[in-house]
């Protein structure tokens, strides 16, 4: 009798060293992150090989359905794991333990009084189980670690410990898990805000470039028509105001026409707009350009829509001007200040007389420097200039906008 309660003691002291060395073990596991479903699974097989069963599993409360999904487990027929629910109420051994907190200890489930035998149990001969809470470092609860058997008789207080010390390992896990996945949904939150500011971006590109094409063609409709009216009107002087007006609406729908076909309408290269405007200017003013080679001199830099349009007609009207009053090819250059751009429009002919102010003419030719004036938003008074330092015909305008600084 001695010996035989000796072997018991010995088998019991080796088993819950073996308990430790589970918890231990798995602890290890949940410190090293390992994937959060490989740690479920480790923790049903811990679960059951500390217990000496063939059953464990790791439930996993589902609220709107207030039951558990077998979220890992060892021993259960195929299909089981991932897919069988449990009830969650307090008739059952699992939900009492989840809902109150206090561990269930059922050693003899086929004639137990305070709950049901859930039909999972009942279908495996499952006669005892032992159910755990596991939540949370946060104190929220995540499910259920249970250990069931259908061989052994009797689990007690040393198994609770040793479950529970498995649970409150995997609670840590549980936690990490719900921090990742809070990262993990800020993320594509994040993803799915950018992707959506995007495609609003994409949209309102797409509804500018309409919106200059539409202003492109009605200009070039009302140039006609003003063209046509220029053509009945008798008197020579009202004959070359619509020519001019018509010449600056043409003007104004090239400036268009270069926004919406460039590659984004908040903002374009100065450089490569300028170039392709000009290319522009020499097949819509056939007349005055007549072989004369247009060409411009400035730096690539980026620059806004808002500013980029007022700089396109800013030069088509010094080109128009030197292409009609001057002589040979015309250069444009752009130099970028810290304040502003200065522009200046340059031709090989002799250059203005003496005397020469054409912010100051009185006649309708003023009308276009007015018009460089107000575009060029610079204080008045020193938005244009004539450059007398050269020997040729040289016009410049300093802007208000566009600086580096």
């Amino acid at each position: 009798m001695q010996e035989s309660q000796n072997t018991l003691t010995n088998r019991e002291l080796n088993m819950r060293l073996r308990q430790q060395e589970i918890v231990a073990e798995f602890g290890r596991s949940a410190l090293r992150g390992d994937d959060f479903q490989g740690l479920l699974d480790h923790a049903s097989l811990a679960a059951a090989e500390g217990l000496e069963s063939a059953y464990a599993k790791v439930l996993e409360y589902l609220p709107g359905e207030m039951a558990f999904l077998v979220r890992a487990g060892v021993g259960w027929h195929a299909g089981v794991v991932g897919h069988a629910r449990v009830g969650g109420d307090l008739k059952s051994p699992a939900g009492y333990a989840f809902r109150s907190g206090k561990a269930v200890i059922s050693n003899h489930l086929g004639a137990e009084q305070r709950f049901r035998t859930p039909e999972l149990l009942a279908e495996h001969g499952i006669r005892s189980a032992i159910n755990v809470l596991v939540q949370a470092e946060d104190g929220t609860p995540f499910g259920v670690l249970e250990g069931d058997s259908s061989q052994r008789g009797d689990f007690n207080d040393h198994d609770l410990n040793f479950l529970q010390a498995l649970a409150n390992t995997l609670g840590v896990a549980v936690q990490a898990q719900r921090r990742q996945d809070a990262r993990e949904a800020l993320l594509v939150e994040k993803e799915a805000l950018l992707q959506a500011n995007l495609a609003l971006l994409e949209e309102k590109d797409l509804l500018m470039r309409e919106v200059h094409h539409r202003v492109k063609n009605s200009l070039q409709l009302v140039q006609a028509m003003l063209r046509l009216q220029a053509r009945v009107i008798p008197a020579e002087e009202g004959r070359h105001h619509l020519e001019e007006a018509a010449g600056r609406v043409l003007a104004i729908a090239a400036v268009h026409r270069r926004l919406y076909e460039g590659g984004s309408v908040r903002s374009g290269d100065a450089a490569q707009y300028l170039q392709a405007l000009l290319g522009e200017m020499e097949s819509l003013l056939p007349d005055l350009a007549g072989g004369r080679v247009l060409s411009v001199q400035v730096a690539g830099f980026q620059l806004a829509a808002d500013d980029i349009a007022p700089l396109g007609l800013i030069v088509v009207e010094l080109v128009t001007n030197a292409l009609k009053h001057g002589r040979g090819d015309v250069g444009v250059t752009v130099e970028r200040l810290a304040d502003g751009l200065d522009v200046a429009v340059s031709d090989q002919g002799d250059g203005f007389p003496d005397g020469f102010d054409p912010t100051q003419r009185r006649d309708g030719g003023g009308l276009g420097m007015r018009l460089l004036t107000a575009l060029a938003k610079a204080p008045e008074g020193e938005a244009v200039r004539i450059d007398r330092s050269v020997p040729f015909g040289r016009i410049a305008v300093r802007t208000g906008f566009g600086g580096s600084g």
